[in-house]
C-alpha cells in the first residue's frame, strides 16, 4: 500500500493522529512558508521532495542503527522544532549535499533553501506523525505512514512532494 493510501487510512481511523484539519493544517504552513521566500507551490512541492528524500534516507540510517525507537524520537522532536533536529539529522556534508540538490532542482538560491528548512522539517515531520496511534508512547514499526515513508515497495517512489500534491488534491 502507498504513502498516499497510509494516510488516507490513518485519516479514516480514529485510533490514528491524523485528521483533515490537521493536513490541511500542514499544507496552509508549506503554502505560507513557500509565499514567504518568493516560491510558487510547484517549487516549494519540489523542495519537500529534495528535503523528504534526504529525510527519509536519515531517518532510515538511524533506524537500522540506533532502532525505531531512535527514529521515533527523531520524528518527535523534529515535529516540534525543526530546526534543533537539523544537526541530530544531517552531517555538515548532507546538509549541503541537501541544500545544493534542491537549488539545482528549483529556481530557490543556497540562502532560500537554507531559510526555508527550519519551517518546513517540521512540516514533514509533522505530517509523518500523523500515523502515530493517539495517547500513548509510539513506535516507529506501529506508525504505518512512516513506514511506508521509509520502507516504500523498494522502488524508490516515496515522494513527499507528490504525497502533498496528492493531498492538497484531495482537499
Amino acid at each position: 500500500m502507498g504513502l498516499f493510501d497510509q494516510v488516507m487510512k490513518a485519516v479514516a481511523d480514529p485510533g490514528r493522529q491524523a485528521n483533515v484539519g490537521q493536513l490541511t493544517s500542514i499544507l496552509g504552513a508549506a503554502k505560507q512558508v513557500g509565499q514567504q521566500h518568493n516560491a510558487d507551490s510547484d517549487t516549494m512541492q519540489q523542495a519537500m521532495s529534495v528535503i523528504g528524500g534526504f529525510v527519509r534516507s536519515s531517518l532510515k540510517e538511524k533506524r537500522q542503527s540506533q532502532g525505531s525507537d531512535a527514529a521515533q524520537a527523531l520524528l518527535e522532536e523534529g515535529a516540534a522544532n525543526g530546526a534543533a533536529v537539523i544537526p541530530k539529522l544531517f552531517s555538515s556534508g548532507q546538509l549541503t549535499e541537501m541544500v545544493s540538490a534542491v537549488t539545482n532542482k528549483t529556481s530557490l538560491n543556497a540562502n532560500q533553501v537554507q531559510g526555508i528548512l527550519p519551517m518546513v522539517l517540521p512540516l514533514v515531520m509533522q505530517f509523518l506523525k500523523t500515523g502515530n496511534a493517539k495517547g500513548g508512547a509510539a513506535k516507529t514499526d506501529s506508525n504505518p505512514i512512516l513506514t511506508a515513508f521509509l520502507d516504500g515497495d523498494g522502488d524508490g517512489d516515496v515522494d513527499m512532494g507528490d504525497m502533498l500534491g496528492m493531498a492538497s488534491k484531495f482537499m
